[in-house]
């Protein structure tokens, strides 16, 4: 037994020794990705920075590169962590969790190309939807960054088809009771349905003008043509500029915007308008706003008596609430006032109103919304004709999707249904509209 004992005691002295000669360069590879890695996992980017700094020689090792990388990126040093994760990924060019960092180091560098190149690049792969989330936060990022600093362009063009329950908004039935009496109204005051083709382009400019500062032109256009209803046809044509101002949390917009809408190839009635919006960003997941606008409202022929100025005020935010479906909550008050600039205060009108809506996104390529509004009208006199003072409320209910076929093209199914409901029967109907439309988007 003693034998045996100094043979086991020599036999371990000489593994030791053996470890201690020929194993040193692995435990010296070892230990330093090691120590910056468990500071990392730590929180304590800074100190595995300036632990990883002491081992230059360890750059160009695939484990120690990764964790520097990491360590350098978070402790502000994006210039060294993107080298060493270029590094990395040149070996394991299919470590998607690597490549999220280094696009996050591009993004902290301000090479916003690189950066969208590998956020896009790992959107294809199909990422967890929490990834998927934070990607579309850096994009959204980058895009509202590219418009400081340099010119961008937007454009739009959608075509598609649709059935309208009420094309003229009239009523269910012609024998009406007013406050006058029995009233039978004509056949172009009744409920008329019909399908129609429907066309939309537009596209803006916007310019960089001072750190911060950038000046917009836009120009938008759309069509609706009914199959048999064509007195119901329309035109709407707008042109817009402004300014904004874009801070880290804040956004303010003023805008200043002259359209035109023409009812069956005659102009019905123009639109100048001023509106001034602020967006607050309060958390990554918090988006809060404000407006103010002023409206002029002109109109054609026998409507010239309704001619106004309209002002209106209002607020809402946008809370993305995550999950899988990255659901997201939309909430919006107005109030405002028409004022008639024809002395017919029958015709002027208090508003109030509210929005509620969701979207939620199931998949990369589909998003789905539902919303729900309302809206209501206090007319400030009795009507000159019907010896009654009318009150409406108009209520909405929508619900569509949003189908990503491309990098450029998307498809969109809309639904609406709509009711006006007022104190005079003559204003009061019932409407809904369909629609599916192809659209091409250039950013």
């Amino acid at each position: 037994m003693a034998r045996l004992s100094k043979s086991a005691v020599s036999w371990f002295a000489m593994f030791w020794v053996g470890i201690a000669i020929g194993g040193a360069p692995l435990l010296a590879f070892a230990i330093p990705a090691d120590e910056v890695k468990a500071l990392v996992a730590r929180g304590q980017a800074k100190e595995a920075y300036e632990r990883g700094r002491r081992y230059p020689d360890q750059l160009g090792e695939p484990g120690f590169d990764y964790w520097f990388g990491l360590a350098a990126i978070d402790a502000g040093h994006p210039g060294e962590g993107t080298l060493a994760l270029e590094r990395y990924v040149i070996t394991y060019p299919d470590d998607r969790s690597a490549r999220l960092e280094l696009a996050r180091g591009y993004y902290l560098m301000g090479d916003d190309e690189r950066a969208k190149a590998e956020f896009e690049g790992i959107l294809r792969t199909d990422p967890p939807a929490k990834v998927r989330e934070n990607i579309r936060g850096y994009l959204e990022a980058i895009r509202a960054r590219e418009k400081r600093y340099r010119k961008s362009f937007s454009f739009f063009a959608e075509a598609g088809t649709g059935y309208d329950s009420n094309a003229n908004g009239g009523v269910a039935n012609g024998n009406v009771n007013l406050t006058i009496g029995p009233v039978i109204v004509s056949p172009a005051g009744q409920k008329t349905d019909n399908g129609f083709l429907f066309g939309a382009a537009g596209g803006q400019l916007n310019i960089p003008v001072h750190p911060g500062w950038s000046v917009f032109v836009g120009a938008t256009g759309d069509t609706r043509n009914y199959f048999d209803a064509d007195p119901f046809d329309l035109r709407n044509m707008q042109g817009s500029a402004g300014v904004a101002k874009t801070g880290e949390r804040d956004l303010l917009r003023l805008t200043g915007a002259y359209g035109n809408l023409w009812l069956d190839n005659n102009r019905f009635r123009s639109i100048s308008s001023l509106t001034g919006e602020w967006y607050r960003q309060t958390d990554a997941a918090t988006t809060w706003n404000a407006f103010g606008q002023w409206a002029q409202l002109g109109y054609t022929g026998n409507n010239q008596p309704r001619d106004a100025d309209l002002f209106a005020v209002g607020g809402g935010l946008r809370r993305v609430l995550g999950g899988p479906s990255q659901l997201a909550l939309t909430a919006s008050a107005n109030l405002g006032q028409e004022q008639n600039r024809r002395e017919r205060r029958d015709l002027a009108r208090d508003l109030y109103g509210g929005r509620l809506g969701l979207t939620l996104t199931p998949y990369d390529t589909l998003t789905l919304y539902v919303a729900a509004s309302a809206q209501g009208s206090y007319y400030m006199e009795a009507d000159a004709f019907l010896f009654e003072r009318r009150r409406d409320w108009f209520y909405a209910l929508e619900a569509g999707s949003d189908k990503t076929l491309d990098k450029n093209w998307s498809f969109r199914f809309d639904i609406a249904m709509t009711r006006n409901r007022s104190n005079i029967d003559l204003y009061d109907f019932n409407r809904n509209v369909a629609s599916v439309k192809l659209r091409y988007d250039l950013r």
